[in-house]
């Protein structure tokens, strides 16, 4: 894939992330095109997370509407789809992490937000966006699931300084299948890359769990997966 991923640790739409996403944006052009998908905030109130999505990167200078995914019936609406495909940056909110994935898995609107990646755009994820993404998923009290794989090689703990303690991490880096780097990622802080090539942006830090003890990486660093 030619674009841009970014894995976004949580606390989206804030001041503390502007620099982050100002350094995205950056890399996309000239007023890029973004499109909030508050899907994962079905169940609370999608209509404030597109709204605050919205506002937000409109700040930052960029255009920026919201796809108001929020089931499986709207991921294949031909409008909604048709605005993904559209733009340069498909960026997936906080929310539900299993009704993320259940909605987003072979879905229309999964395919063109694809489409955009391999165009040369960007798909941004934050806590439940990013953790979809991994291959695999960690959904408490239900333990691993397959992810859309994007990252096939990894899976994502975000709010890192957080949950790493709620989730026991070292217990659930002991249970992952064979081949899956855990990577914790702090909020407002994002790992930003591709394929092997990945960077670390906003004030927080970015956990890797290797073979033998975790690595440290903050912002401007770079880091191997």
């Amino acid at each position: 894939m030619a674009g841009l991923i970014a894995l976004v640790g949580g606390n989206e739409f804030r001041r503390d992330c502007e620099s982050m996403d100002r350094a995205l944006l950056a890399r996309l052009g000239s007023e890029p095109r973004v499109v909030i998908v508050p899907t994962a905030a079905a169940h609370e109130n999608p209509g404030k997370a597109a709204e605050n999505g919205v506002r937000y990167f409109r700040g930052l200078g960029a255009q920026a509407a919201a796809a108001m995914i929020i089931d499986a019936n709207s991921a294949r609406q031909a409008s909604f789809v048709a605005q993904i495909r559209n733009a340069d940056l498909v960026y997936f909110t906080g929310g539900d992490p299993v009704h993320l994935l259940e909605t987003m898995r072979d879905s229309p609107a999964w395919k063109a937000a694809l489409e955009v990646l391999d165009g040369g755009g960007a798909i941004a994820g934050s806590s439940a966006g990013a953790i979809i993404c991994g291959g695999q998923m960690w959904a408490p009290g239900d333990g691993w699931r397959e992810g859309l794989g994007l990252v096939p090689q990894i899976a994502v703990i975000p709010h890192y300084a957080t949950l790493a303690a709620r989730w026991n991490a070292d217990r659930i880096w002991a249970t992952l299948p064979a081949g899956i780097t855990l990577v914790g990622i702090d909020e407002a802080t994002a790992l930003v890359g591709s394929h092997q090539s990945w960077q670390v942006l906003g004030p927080g830090e970015v956990v890797v769990y290797r073979a033998e003890s975790p690595s440290i990486f903050t912002s401007g660093q770079s880091v191997s997966l």
